[in-house]
């Protein structure tokens, strides 16, 4: 199958086209029957990007959400204003009650700005699932990922209030794409909130494949201690990857660690970072 995976929102601009960042992520994939969106960023920059770079809104025929944060669904409502219609694939708990608590400051909402029945109001067809999807010949959900390793936690601060109470958030919603190409498998992360590597042995669960050609997005590892960088780095050799591009909010020290083991594998991956598989 040919695809081409374009990064619509991210918070850094790598060319000088018009295009703008924003903290969050978005990925155009274009493949043989159509285009998708894997997330949306807040909604600032996304339609600025999308048409710099050579697409309408319109042509958007579905959408999916990696999870339910701002900074990855908050662009949805911007897409319903500017008059796309499409179908959009998420998680059920993608549109829960999402708030983090900042040291000062308490909860603070991080949450979906718009609401299914906002969305259905509005003519979008909304499919929440848990399980995995495929959405084109070759491209699939991986649905909730199973938290296997020891090393890989969700952060204490990020919690969902349920009926007025806050709760530690198990993001059952974190999720990943899965793009069987030509070239081999490629991963679109999210946040991996549940972690990068119980994100891959999910992969390689649901394709059969021990290797992955490509790993892109965020993977949330900003906050996360040495030891885990380290084991995350480690996985990524053990999986045979041969492109990683970290972005959003993987951190330095760890797009630092990973540029220092994997060398010319790595690419940073910005707006306007364009991966061809033909």
């Amino acid at each position: 199958m040919k695809v081409k995976i374009t990064m619509l929102v991210e918070n850094t601009v790598g060319t000088s086209q018009g295009l703008i960042g924003e903290h969050g992520l978005s990925f155009l994939v274009e493949h043989d029957d159509g285009k998708l969106l894997f997330d949306t960023g807040q909604g600032m920059a996304l339609l600025n990007n999308a048409v710099k770079m050579g697409s309408s809104p319109q042509e958007f025929t579905r959408v999916v959400l990696s999870h339910g944060h701002y900074d990855h669904a908050g662009g949805v409502k911007t897409l319903v204003e500017s008059g796309a219609r499409f179908d959009l694939i998420a998680h059920p708990d993608a549109f829960a009650e999402k708030v983090a608590m900042y040291p000062g400051k308490g909860f603070i909402p991080i949450g979906n700005p718009a609401g299914t029945e906002y969305l259905r109001e509005n003519g979008i067809s909304v499919k929440l699932v848990s399980d995995p999807l495929e959405l084109a010949p070759g491209i699939m959900t991986t649905g909730e990922i199973p938290m296997k390793t020891d090393f890989e936690k969700i952060e204490p601060m990020l919690f969902v209030r349920v009926n007025g109470k806050e709760m530690p958030d198990p993001l059952a919603d974190d999720q990943a794409l899965i793009i069987d190409t030509n070239k081999g498998v490629v991963v679109l992360l999210g946040c991996a909130h549940r972690g990068v590597v119980n994100t891959l042995m999910r992969v390689q669960e649901l394709t059969g494949k021990n290797t992955v050609y490509a790993v892109i997005g965020g993977f949330h590892l900003e906050r996360a201690p040495e030891d885990q960088i380290k084991k995350t780095a480690d996985a990524l050799g053990e999986f045979g990857v041969r492109q990683i591009c970290p972005s959003h909010c993987t951190g330095i020290r760890a797009v630092k660690h990973i540029l220092d083991v994997f060398g010319n594998k790595f690419t940073a991956a910005n707006v306007g970072f364009a991966l061809s598989c033909s």
